[in-house]
């Protein structure tokens, strides 16, 4: 595929010179073109002892869609620049900050991406280091960077020139005979992440703008959005003309049907990918969709090339643990162990996993009633079978994050856990430690239900003090109904609350299961 030109409205020939049979035509009037969607991009390695995911087994399979069609777009609907323990860790005083995102993305050969919330986990200047060093291309309908106090959009520099990061794109894609169909696609984001230096358009606003601009000559109409399955399936009601929304966010694979628009979302971390093959009748202006979900398990070979590189950026990961202090390779002795984390759970119902997290974080209070965590905080997206290592648990906790203990009222208690309940599938859903939810939606605390006006004694995971998760914004130190909050200065080496990583280390090490 020739390079995107950072022009509104990009114009891009695609063309095609061989087909496969499942594509063969002798047709001059049908055009056949291949999207490959991938979303939510975290670990580059593969998951689940090698079997599943990784950024090798998207390169395998993008080149077997290559040779079935040279009409082909691969895509990734945002989220992929943060987080990753890698991401975390610095090398020669640098942070890595998703450099090990973007070096493997441009060899596995992703074409096009839009901007996810964890796009903005870092620094502006960060940020823009990632969008240079990439060699695909961005869209982004809503998205705007504040830079010296002006809203502009994103700017992509290459050679010392910078291009803005256009609002939407348009594709034409040709058959031999010289057919072709022009594909029109918007890129909103959600505004899960308000940092300072970026502001979110109105999204239904934005999509009706850039739509507009696409109408007068756009046959087949796009979204490649991270937004919620809610807020995508509200834009496939409020914009019927699209055809396809490709959408991120969600981390479970998902297909719905709205009017004629197809909703679809892959699994995180490359374990599937959603292949949408389209057949475009260029005289009756119809076309037939075949959208598969495609399991990068362990039947797609390795990608030799993009291996290497996840192997290169491994090692450093590995010799950077060691030089913190940590030995990734320790297994933690004890009884075997086999926790489900992968976020299809976490984000859904009680686990195990977190379970023992949140007992760890009690282990540090032992006048702690009970102890709360989001489930968003832990990113291992993975089944660990056997003894734990030290890496496991650096690699679920990326973020690492001390604890803060604090008083709260019986009656806030039960707001922060229904507000958790009600975040099922979002990283906003909460584990515990010391707390039962009976089967009438009842919480109780030791087995006896929460007292409204009593004050119980918590110990939560930092971030969940912030505000910022989902339907939480109320848990912040100013609510009245919160007191006595002991936080743990980060330079304290004495006090493992420092960093939740030590906390459920210690706790295994001394038996802790």
């Amino acid at each position: 595929m020739k390079k995107l030109l950072f022009l509104i409205p990009i114009i891009v020939s695609i063309l095609s010179c061989s087909s496969s049979k499942k594509f063969k035509t002798n047709s001059s009037e049908i055009v056949n073109f291949t999207i490959l969607q991938f979303n939510d991009f975290y670990e580059i390695a593969p998951l689940e002892k090698g079997t599943i995911g990784g950024a090798a087994r998207m390169a395998t399979l993008r080149k077997k869609l290559l040779e079935e069609n040279p009409n082909l777009l691969t895509v990734l609907a945002g989220d992929f620049i943060s987080p990753s323990l890698i991401g975390t860790l610095k090398v020669d005083g640098e942070g890595i900050k998703g450099k090990q995102i973007i070096e493997v993305l441009n060899a596995v050969g992703i074409n096009l991406v839009t901007f996810g919330n964890h796009e903005f986990d870092y620094d502006q200047k960060t940020l823009q280091k990632r969008i240079n060093e990439s060699n695909f291309d961005w869209v982004s309908t809503n998205v705007n960077e504040i830079k010296d106090g002006v809203k502009n959009a994103f700017k992509k520099e290459k050679s010392g020139f910078k291009m803005a990061i256009p609002r939407h794109v348009s594709l034409t894609f040709k058959n031999i005979q010289g057919g072709f169909v022009n594909v029109g696609i918007v890129a909103p984001c959600i505004d899960a992440n308000k940092v300072k230096y970026v502001e979110y358009d109105d999204i239904n606003t934005s999509i009706s703008q850039e739509l507009k601009a696409l109408s007068s000559n756009t046959n087949f109409y796009i979204s490649l959005s991270h937004l919620n399955k809610e807020m995508d399936m509200k834009i496939a009601t409020d914009f019927p003309i699209l055809d396809l929304i490709l959408g991120g966010h969600e981390h479970d694979n998902m297909m719905f049907k709205i009017g004629k628009t197809t909703l679809t979302k892959a699994d995180a971390n490359a374990k599937s990918a959603y292949v949408h093959r389209i057949s475009y009748n260029i005289k009756t202006k119809k076309y037939k969709l075949n959208s598969e979900l495609v399991k990068l398990n362990s039947s797609i070979a390795l990608d030799d090339k993009v291996n290497q590189i996840v192997t290169q950026w491994k090692d450093i990961e590995s010799r950077t643990i060691r030089n913190m202090g940590f030995d990734p390779d320790q297994e933690i002795q004890g009884s075997e162990v086999k926790y489900d984390a992968r976020e299809t759970i976490l984000r859904n119902e009680p686990a195990d996993f977190t379970s023992m997290i949140c007992r760890s974080m009690m282990k540090t209070c032992p006048t702690c009633d009970a102890a709360i965590m989001n489930s968003g905080s832990v990113r291992l997206d993975d089944v660990i079978e056997g003894h734990i290592s030290q890496y496991d648990i650096l690699r679920a906790l990326p973020y690492a994050g001390s604890l803060v203990e604090l008083n709260l009222t019986g009656n806030l208690l039960t707001k922060i856990l229904d507000a958790g309940w009600n975040n099922k599938g979002k990283g906003g859903f909460l584990q515990w430690a010391e707390i039962t939810r009976t089967n009438s939606g009842q919480w109780l605390i030791n087995n006896s239900s929460i007292n409204s006006s009593k004050s119980y004694h918590i110990i939560l995971n930092e971030f969940l003090l912030t505000g910022l998760e989902k339907g939480l914004e109320f848990l912040t130190k100013e609510n009245s109904e919160i007191s006595n909050v002991i936080t743990v200065d980060p330079s304290n080496k004495e006090n493992i609350r420092r960093d939740i990583r030590l906390v459920i280390i210690d706790y295994l090490k001394k038996g802790g299961r």
